[in-house]
């Protein structure tokens, strides 16, 4: 019962968390339409573009993985199948990241 109450709070913090930075992303795509190229690349290459882009990303696979979670726990009864779907779930958002930390660091070094 504690876990599943610590999963909400973790839940309803992150979805509180990711609001504001939603709102501001969709802000800044707008902004970026006309902007050219160049600027774009500049903009992103800033120290606050790279901590939102990585907390936006942890942030929001924090909220996938206690959502994608508690599905589990009401579907799926078999534990060794939980055990395999959770692997596989934790490494597609590692990968996720991987990701994303690698196109950062390409934009850094381009």
């Amino acid at each position: 019962m504690e876990s599943a109450k610590n999963a909400w709070k973790i839940h309803r913090l992150t979805t509180i968390l990711l609001i504001p930075l939603i709102i501001y992303l969709f802000v800044r795509i707008i902004h970026f339409s006309g902007e050219p190229y160049q600027l774009i690349l500049e903009e992103l290459r800033s120290l606050w573009s790279i901590l939102f882009i990585l907390i936006f990303t942890v942030l929001g696979l924090i909220h996938m993985r206690v959502g994608v979670n508690e599905i589990l726990e009401d579907y799926i009864h078999d534990e060794s199948a939980k055990k395999v779907i959770n692997f596989l779930i934790s490494s597609f958002f590692i990968l996720i990241l991987i990701f994303v930390c690698l196109s950062m660091w390409l934009i850094l070094i381009f």
